[in-house]
């Protein structure tokens, strides 16, 4: 009777000790990978953190949102980054429409030398048709867009002097991201674009390599880049927006119900995002006129600048389509 007793002991024990083991492996949560191209010191960062702060009270656990700033997981590989998501090894990506250039350049279109004028004029294009032309292409290249944020206007800083006009700009070695418009607008200004991985910029600059950069207040802090520059234009010539996506194969996955509340979380962490930006960039600028002579343009002088750069609008024009443009206020 004994025998009995403690051998169907043993068996209810082990029964559930192997029932523990099931419902603990199923309640651990699914590690999913998000791609972030810039540090963890951006607000980037934290528009990735609030998402996956969303999905971990939303899924009730069920989904854990890895985050991988830097592009760690692309060895600071800003390109490579992009190409990971289009192949699944990473989840969720978030990026600049100027890495979507390196796959099709009709991405260049918010980025073009003053065409978005304002904020407003921003929210208005990537609400409307111009945002739904973009998200359409990004499908296109097998990736699911999920939201917009944004780094904001990109301004140009240097150590040789104040740019204030096309003249002022000539000759300086400017470092620029891997793109072509970028290459043919400071070109059209008499610069001298170079193109240098955002992971070297700081040494870059630094090492006297280039005169300068330009790059979002938000981006620019991430890299320290005032801590080794002089002088900064607030001449808002390029919209920087970023989506928010994720790769084909890890949306199959998801039910419909689990595709809205991922793409609900996503709009509201980056809508979180682009408020957090704003208020930090001008916080930004107010702190960077402790290290840097920052200047500011008068309508007539950012006037001589887009007539200066129209050369690019009349290559871009044919390349990306005038749709597309006049979908973000082009007036030809």
């Amino acid at each position: 009777m004994k025998k009995c007793f403690w051998g169907c002991l043993a068996v209810v024990l082990s029964g559930l000790f192997l029932f523990s083991a099931s419902v603990s492996a199923d309640a651990a949560p699914k590690h999913l990978k998000f791609g972030i191209a810039v540090s963890e010191n951006s607000t980037w960062y934290q528009g990735a953190k609030k998402f996956a702060e969303l999905i971990k009270e939303r899924s009730a656990d069920k989904y854990a949102v890895d985050l991988f700033p830097s592009d760690q997981l692309a060895a600071g590989d800003i390109i490579k980054g992009l190409e990971m998501l289009r192949m699944g090894a990473t989840d969720i990506d978030m990026r600049s429409t100027i890495i979507y250039t390196t796959v099709d350049p009709k991405f260049t279109v918010p980025l073009m030398p003053w065409l978005v004028p304002s904020y407003e004029e921003a929210d208005k294009a990537l609400a409307g048709e111009g945002g739904k032309m973009l998200f359409k292409l990004v499908g296109e290249k097998g990736i699911v867009p999920l939201a917009f944020g944004e780094s904001g206007f990109r301004q140009v800083t240097n150590n040789v002097r104040p740019i204030l006009s096309p003249e002022d700009i000539q000759g300086l070695k400017i470092r620029i991201p891997t793109n072509k418009m970028y290459i043919a607008m400071f070109k059209a200004l008499g610069a001298d674009p170079t193109s240098i991985n955002f992971g070297e910029l700081f040494a870059a600059l630094q090492q006297g390599t280039v005169d300068g950069q330009e790059n979002p207040p938000d981006v620019i802090a991430s890299a320290r880049v005032q801590e080794v520059q002089k002088f900064m234009t607030l001449w808002n010539a390029s919209y920087d927006p970023i989506i928010m996506s994720a790769s084909t194969a890890f949306w199959g996955r998801l039910s419909d119900e689990e595709k809205k509340m991922f793409s609900d979380a996503a709009v509201e962490a980056m809508a979180f995002q682009k408020a957090l930006s704003r208020e930090k960039n001008e916080q930004l600028i107010a702190e960077f006129k402790e290290k840097m002579d920052i200047s500011s343009l008068s309508a007539e002088q950012v006037k001589a600048f887009r007539a200066a750069v129209q050369p690019v609008y009349d290559e871009y024009e044919a390349l990306v389509g005038l749709d597309l443009l006049r979908a973000f206020g082009y007036e030809k």
